[in-house]
């Protein structure tokens, strides 16, 4: 696995204080280790456009920006990331958008609003539509892209569609990650 590029000091402070935050209120974030293994898969696949189903806090949003080379587009969907990012002194990437993910994701809004070709994806929105905003996007995933989908470990019976999905489909080659508290599916398509 490639080393990621080093977090900017604005951002690593932010990322800290929503940590402290976060453990304080006991809010689900992606945190620390998750975060190590994201920061991970964008260095090891360069993706150039990032696409974020579900945003509660804005930290994996920020994490997600921060960590793509300057001037990729990266899309989050929520209005927090984008105030998290501006306070971090991460602008959003060219082509950010906010606003409800089944608006822009779903089936019925796809194609207007989610154009372009995508090849990071993390979903962590609505457990038992995974499969729903994973299967909206498919057609604009590219060769190699990564999809990744949060909290396949706590919330394993609804995700169990998304995961047979993933697993058996032979156009994805899926693992699991255990962080002993909680998993994420890491698939990647092959093509």
């Amino acid at each position: 696995m490639s080393r990621p590029k080093p977090l900017a000091k604005k951002v690593a402070r932010m990322l800290r204080v929503m940590d402290r935050a976060v453990t304080e209120w006991t809010l689900p974030v992606i945190g620390v280790e998750k975060g190590r293994v994201l920061r991970r898969l964008i260095a090891d696949h360069a993706p150039t456009r990032a696409l974020e189903v579900g945003s509660l806090f804005g930290y994996s949003a920020l994490l997600i920006a921060a960590s793509l080379p300057r001037g990729e587009s990266s899309r989050a969907w929520s209005r927090m990331p984008t105030s998290r990012s501006s306070s971090a002194g991460t602008p959003p990437r060219r082509g950010w958008a906010t606003g409800c993910a089944s608006w822009w994701v779903m089936p019925s809004a796809c194609s207007p609003m989610l154009r372009g070709p995508v090849d990071f994806m993390l979903i962590d929105a609505k457990k038992e539509d995974y499969l729903d905003y994973l299967r909206a996007v498919e057609p604009r995933l590219i060769r190699g892209a990564v999809v990744v989908a949060d909290n396949t470990g706590m919330y394993r019976r609804d995700v169990k569609p998304y995961l047979a999905h993933v697993r058996g489909d032979g156009r994805y080659q899926s693992r699991e990650h255990d962080f002993g508290f909680d998993c994420m599916e890491v698939s990647v398509v092959r093509g």
